[in-house]
């Protein structure tokens, strides 16, 4: 990919936008990657160097991982799900206080399962060699999205996103999911057996999973359905096996709870919940009021995702579709989960490459892009709770693509069986 790639005129659907140049977007990556790695140094100063109390060094989510797996390695593996025995564990590996908001282990026994010979290493050996193997994973799959690269600056706005920065920090497996998602949709069409089962390992974040069936349905992907269901299912007897089918229980029990956690605490929820849901308790509307909400804008990307996948739209849109509906169904996630918007990012920047863009996608792409910032707000700003906006802004983008497209293959199409019938005439 050179310069010209974003701003390619093959088929354009309209002009360029003007304002959003290699250059500048080399510059903005540029400053944004400074912001990412100051904030991380103070993380690292305030955290580890000059411990301030409840300043988390990195690490602070793969601290529960740790402490999970250390408490599954020295007993029976459902210990995992105690908050009274993980909080002892992990909060000194958080430089946290005790405070309301508790630490739980909320992940589903196949989680457990991969996350089991974490506790062998030392705390922050294991927090560097586990998050930069999710990053190796998730580059290959950025790879295998974005064109050949001829020139490898343009990697720096991949390296400068800031969810990339708020996955690392926390040591989060936002890179796995990240990597199984977007494999996966790279292998949908062609390779449909190994694109189930990097579906079915999400069993390890089934939230993140509950649109990709209905997409594969959709799309008539038959055979990546039940590579998928095998998977899972494989998966689950496997944990069970290794870990004790009792697992299975406790995470059942687990869930309520940490699902009652997180209501009563929504509307205070420190950064925000990126969701509908957080969105609407953050301005204050009753749970119910707010579950309805939410109910009904995961129904609007449902209901694209269902579309685009079933009149097979072109691949980047039925992919990027995919992914934004799989941020706006769950009615809990945290920035870091915003990870994921960097999958229709990068297919959407392939797909103006070719077919040019339409007034207003460089806006909301930029937006997007920079979204994850909020991580670095204050908690009381509740920023994330503005996030679900542009997600739902860049579902509008990509169904409006959809339909700019098609109006111009029709527009193509009618002029040949003009001049076919033209020529015919003669």
């Amino acid at each position: 990919m050179d310069d010209d790639t974003v701003h390619s005129t093959s088929r354009p659907l309209s002009g360029p936008p003007r304002w959003l140049d290699a250059q500048r977007i080399r510059a903005y990556a540029a400053f944004f990657l400074l912001v990412n790695i100051g904030f991380f140094s103070l993380r690292i100063w305030y955290g580890l160097v000059k411990p301030i109390p409840n300043v988390s060094p990195p690490g602070w989510d793969f601290a529960v991982f740790w402490s999970a797996s250390w408490l599954a390695l020295h007993g029976p593996a459902v210990n995992a799900f105690d908050t009274a025995l993980i909080e002892p564990i992990a909060l000194p590996l958080q430089n946290m206080l005790p405070t309301p908001f508790v630490t739980p282990w909320t992940y589903p026994p196949t989680f457990l399962l991969v996350m089991l010979p974490a506790a062998l290493l030392p705390f922050a050996l294991s927090y560097v060699a586990y998050v930069l193997v999710w990053i190796a994973f998730a580059f290959q799959a950025c790879v295998r999205i974005l064109p050949r690269l001829r020139d490898r600056s343009w990697w720096l706005p991949v390296v400068a996103f800031p969810a990339f920065w708020a996955a690392a920090s926390a040591g989060q497996n936002a890179f796995l999911t990240f990597a199984l998602i977007g494999f996966g949709l790279v292998c949908v069409d062609r390779r449909p057996w190994v694109a189930g089962i990097l579906f079915g390992l999400l069993a390890i974040k089934p939230q993140l999973g509950l649109v990709i069936p209905i997409a594969l349905l959709c799309g008539r992907n038959w055979r990546a359905v039940v590579s998928s269901v095998v998977t899972v299912g494989a998966f689950c007897a496997l944990a069970g096996l290794l870990l004790g089918f009792a697992t299975f229980a406790r995470f059942a029990e687990a869930l309520p709870a940490f699902n009652h956690f997180v209501i009563q605490y929504s509307d205070r929820w420190p950064r925000g919940i990126s969701t509908a849901f957080g969105v609407a308790r953050h301005f204050g509307v009753t749970a119910p009021t707010a579950y309805m909400l939410h109910a009904v804008v995961a129904a609007l990307a449902v209901s694209a995702v269902v579309w685009l996948w079933t009149v097979r739209a072109t691949f980047e849109l039925r992919a990027s579709a995919l992914a934004l509906a799989t941020l706006l169904v769950p009615t809990y996630l945290m920035p870091y989960d915003l990870l994921l918007l960097g999958l229709p990012i990068l297919w959407l920047v392939r797909d103006g490459g070719r077919n040019g863009w339409i007034r207003g996608d460089g806006v909301v792409l930029v937006s997007a892009w920079i979204s994850p910032i909020v991580i670095y707000t204050p908690g009381e700003w509740a920023a994330s709770a503005y996030v679900p906006v542009i997600v739902l802004a860049l579902l509008l983008v990509v169904v409006r693509r959809y339909v700019a497209q098609r109006k111009v293959r029709v527009s193509k199409w009618a002029v040949m069986v003009a001049v076919a019938g033209h020529n015919g005439s003669r």
